[in-house]
């Protein structure tokens, strides 16, 4: 990792709008670089690793930075919202609570007023936590540019290491969340070594819809943080899930084929084998917590401070 120096000098372009950040992504392509929360494009500035000639900030872009509930009951989250303001908001906390949890384990107290749920995405990186439940969400984001809108499957937004289906001419504007489903219940569960400091090792993700007799699981997602070289959703272990109850033989069965799903590397974090063995443990522990959610259909979040659960971020915390 090199030093930190200085930023770089540029230009700082200030959009009032939607259209107009647009409009520049459109006039100055690959010279301009899009500021959000400014955790990670500041750091890399500041190692030289980019060097933009432009700077649009999003700051004072309000049809950015709103978190609604359609009539429908879909979700629609700004893509400059912030972690703070997520694991804050109460239509989030009622409805999909392990996603206000999520975000409120995401750094330290200073970064959740910063760190928006679009720059968390943009980044492209496989150790940010946020796509994770929401790919168990099955969630979408808007991207939007001078030539119009599209709506892309967060699935398919990922595209490698640091490289998503955003254009250099789009700014990504919404993400979209499909309606609650009655009987579902969801959890995030991750493991780094430094709380509030270090990124995560790694994380889990999983959402389970039961049917009404409040066993059988009819549908399953679970989603991998720094597993792969993009956040990764184990379909096998989904598909084995599905039509049968949570039984201890089950579990193992996912858990095993979880961990053949997944593509984890060695740095200097962590080895392959110990990130297998934390994808073992961890899918479990996020399948567990999501079955309890699923039953009692009200997933829980506290509403006195802001860190949500703690616990979930510590490897032996939940038993």
């Amino acid at each position: 990792m090199s030093y930190l120096r200085r930023l770089p000098k540029f230009e700082y372009l200030a959009p009032r709008n939607v259209t107009e950040a647009c409009e520049y992504v459109a006039k100055y392509g690959s010279e301009a670089k899009l500021l959000a929360g400014g955790t990670d494009l500041l750091l890399i500035m500041r190692r030289r690793e980019l060097v933009p000639r432009y700077v649009i900030g999003l700051k004072n872009v309000p049809e950015l930075d709103f978190i609604r509930l359609n009539e429908d009951g879909s979700l629609v989250i700004g893509a400059m919202s912030t972690c703070w303001a997520i694991q804050r908001s109460p239509i989030i906390r009622q409805r999909y609570g392990f996603l206000a949890e999520t975000a409120a384990d995401i750094g330290s107290v200073e970064n959740l007023h910063v760190s928006t749920i679009g720059g968390n995405l943009c980044g492209g990186l496989p150790c940010v936590d946020l796509p994770a439940p929401l790919l168990t969400l099955a969630a979408k984001v808007k991207l939007a540019s001078t030539r119009g809108e599209r709506i892309v499957p967060l699935e398919t937004f990922f595209l490698g290491y640091e490289k998503t289906a955003l254009a250099p001419d789009e700014v990504l504007s919404e993400i979209l969340v499909p309606p609650e489903v009655l009987k579902g219940g969801g959890a995030y569960i991750k493991f780094h070594d430094r709380h509030m400091i270090d990124i995560t090792t790694t994380g889990v993700g999983a959402y389970l819809t039961l049917a009404s007799d409040g066993q059988t699981i009819t549908d399953a997602k679970i989603a991998l943080t720094t597993s792969a070289p993009v956040p990764l959703r184990v379909k096998g272990a989904e598909t084995a899930l599905r039509g049968r109850a949570l039984t201890d033989k089950l579990l193992e069965e996912a858990i095993e084929l979880a961990a053949q799903e997944a593509l984890p590397r060695s740095s200097w974090r962590s080895n392959k084998e110990f990130r297998l063995e934390l994808i073992r443990t961890l899918v479990k522990r996020a399948l567990r917590q999501a079955w309890l959610r699923a039953k009692e259909a009200t997933p829980p979040v506290s509403s006195d401070h802001w860190l949500v659960h703690p616990i979930y971020s510590q490897i032996g915390g939940m038993h």
